[in-house]
């Protein structure tokens, strides 16, 4: 057989002779590395041919190292100390894997912070193939160590967020609304407003554990299967309180109406005198709720809704940086995945998200093949940060399940904190909206 595998190697031409030499060079030299085990300096798996497959786990740090700060800033939109800042709080809640019998483990345990970094390149929208390979772990390991992470930050009371119920601790939200009002509104203590969860259509079993079709969970607006979540922010654009409960077709007052925050602010009297938060025109004004005029053109009522939309925007900027960071929020959450974990692994989103303000950290563009990853899967991209999230907003901007008697009771309210806001605007005769820069007209 060797005889015959020379003579058809010699009847080739000189080029074809080169380069299938070359090609068993390198198979021989491919044999050569694995029988030495000269890759990673880790812990290696069984012989090949075994019934496990021979995988090498990555360090962290090595990743790290490979990367550099600039592609470990873009890759895990967080800095390496940041990383272990995170690993820390959580690291305390990770369960320990369970002990195994001898050789059920040949590649060895897959390290905590392994499972963070894993968990943190999902929720940037690297794609599951890429993060295995990178990690050393099998398939299934990069879904494993998502919701392992998700559960380590709902239960780290650390990162937990909380709206202020002292009078300090609104006072001081209302300050920082005040410094970004161009016209001294100094009595915001929250923003509010809605954004769909995309999801693919929840299967069979996911619609008979909720008591509900499919329908409830397609929102015609926006084209697209989805959870609505509900938010307020303060004015560092951290999450004050979410509330994930209701399916995509709810409406955003509905939502509200029906959420633990909205019986606090009702009849609980979460907020201190004088106090309110900002929504739009899905919500309806009264006591603890500030929003727009509607249909205003010009005048008073006109400039009150230009100077309240400076500060409620605070909450849709919060949504955009929500998504700019975590890719994951750009595309369909994975098949067959539980709505309970997707509700779960938003409030994690969330908490990450609030932990990256506080640690100080900018907007950084996401890595080319996390976009790659997240357009070809469906989703959409979002350059910057601080833009307005169109394919995902104003899906609940509707009264569609509202009854008439809530909102005509609402309106009955006598005294709103909307009131002392438009006699603010009146005693500095503010009765227009600025002027676009650049206009040569003046203000009435």
């Amino acid at each position: 057989m060797a005889s015959s595998v020379c003579n058809q190697l010699l009847s080739k031409s000189d080029h074809e002779q080169r380069l299938i030499m070359l090609l068993i060079c390198h198979v021989g030299l491919l044999c050569f590395l694995i029988s030495e085990e000269l890759f990673v300096n880790v812990d290696v798996g069984k012989p090949l041919g075994s019934t496990n497959t021979r995988r090498v786990r990555v360090d962290v740090r090595d990743l790290f190292t490979l990367l550099g700060p600039a592609l470990t800033r873009r890759a895990y939109r967080m800095t390496e100390s940041s990383f272990w800042n995170l690993f820390d709080l959580v690291k305390p809640f990770l369960a320990s894997p369970k002990k195994r019998k001898r050789g059920a483990t040949p590649n060895g345990d897959i390290k905590p912070e392994s499972r963070l970094s894993m968990a943190l390149r999902w929720f940037a929208g690297g794609d599951p193939l890429d993060i295995m390979q990178t990690h050393g772990v099998g398939p299934t390991e990069v879904l494993t160590s998502v919701w392992r992470i998700v559960d380590a930050v709902n239960a780290c009371p650390q990162l937990q967020m909380h709206f202020p119920i002292d009078l300090e601790g609104q006072r001081s939200i209302a300050n920082g609304f005040e410094k970004k009002s161009h016209v001294g509104f100094d009595n915001c203590v929250g923003c509010i407003d809605g954004m769909l969860v995309w999801i693919h259509k929840p299967s069979k079993r996911a619609l008979e554990k909720a008591g509900f079709g499919p329908k409830k969970f397609f929102c015609g607006r926006k084209k697209k299967f989805g959870l609505n979540l509900q938010a307020i922010c303060d004015h560092n654009r951290k999450f004050l309180d979410i509330d994930i409960v209701h399916p995509g077709s709810t409406s955003d007052y509905l939502c509200f109406s029906t959420s633990a925050i909205s019986d606090r602010l009702e009849n609980q009297g979460l907020l201190h005198e004088g106090f309110t938060i900002f929504g739009d025109n899905a919500c309806v004004n009264s006591p603890f709720m500030t929003t727009p005029f509607k249909n205003m053109s010009d005048g008073t009522c006109d400039a009150f809704s230009f100077h309240h939309s400076q500060l409620r925007i605070n909450i849709e900027c919060a949504f955009g940086m929500l998504v700019h960071k975590w890719g994951v929020l750009r595309k369909p959450f994975p098949v067959n995945v539980s709505i309970e974990k997707i509700a779960q692994a938003v409030r994690a989103l969330c908490l990450l998200h609030n932990f990256c303000i506080d640690e100080r950290l900018g907007s950084s563009e996401p890595t080319a093949s996390d976009a790659l990853s997240i357009v070809s899967s469906g989703g959409f991209s979002h350059p910057f940060a601080n833009q307005r999230v169109q394919q995902l907003m104003d899906g609940g901007e509707h009264w569609e399940g509202v009854p008439e008697s809530s909102r005509r009771r609402r309106r009955r309210e006598a005294e709103v904190p909307r009131d002392r806001l438009m006699s603010i605007l009146s005693d500095k005769k503010i009765h227009s909206r600025p002027n676009p820069k650049g206009s040569t007209s003046t203000n009435n």
